[in-house]
């Protein structure tokens, strides 16, 4: 089993075509295109862990349920479209934050980097900021000890937190990586 982290697919969402320069001409595109690419290199056992923004669901929290088990997430770090999902409603643990390990790595996660407690020391692993900023939130940003797992860094696909370690691993200070397919010729 392998664990998996993922941020912002914003499922269902039109306007997230534009705004991210994602290369697809529909909705309808989209969704089928990140569903297969999600399920390309998750199995059924392992566990997906997703930073938020799984679908526009400014309501009551039911697309993102129907996203949810799509998906096969196994937990939901709330982002900020997430509002309508009220606690206890969806069939799987729905946080603030949390936090993982993996290899000699602590990571702290959270669907937006600020919301991180101050004083916290290891990795921060987010989403929220897609590919908008790539020079204050890249893919990887050692200096900052950060990891932005949107969609649009990861090539529209979950990243396993055994590949991200591998990359960390390869990263020295004032490494700054704007997208996994960086790290992969970094890791060449």
């Amino acid at each position: 089993m392998a664990r998996y982290v993922v941020s912002d697919h914003h499922l269902g969402h039109a306007n997230i075509i534009d705004y991210c320069d994602r290369p697809f001409d529909t909705v309808d595109a989209m969704d089928t295109a990140l569903v297969r690419r999600h399920f390309e290199v998750v199995d059924p056992n392992d566990c997906v862990i997703h930073l938020g923004d799984i679908a526009m669901d400014m309501q009551d929290g039911t697309e993102t349920i129907e996203r949810l088990e799509t998906l096969g997430v196994d937990l939901l770090v709330r982002g900020n479209h997430d509002v309508g999902l009220s606690d206890g409603q969806a069939p799987v643990p729905v946080v603030d934050a949390c936090r993982l390990s993996h290899d000699d790595y602590e990571f702290r996660c959270a669907h937006r980097p600020r919301d991180v407690a101050d004083g916290w020391d290891g990795w921060v692993i987010h989403g929220h900021h897609h590919n908008n900023d790539l020079e204050t939130y890249p893919f990887v940003d050692a200096d900052a000890q950060r990891v932005n797992v949107g969609v649009e860094l990861l090539q529209f696909r979950p990243l396993s937190l055994s590949a991200l370690t591998d990359v960390l691993d390869g990263c020295g200070a004032r490494t700054q990586l704007e997208t996994v397919a960086d790290a992969q010729a970094l890791l060449e």
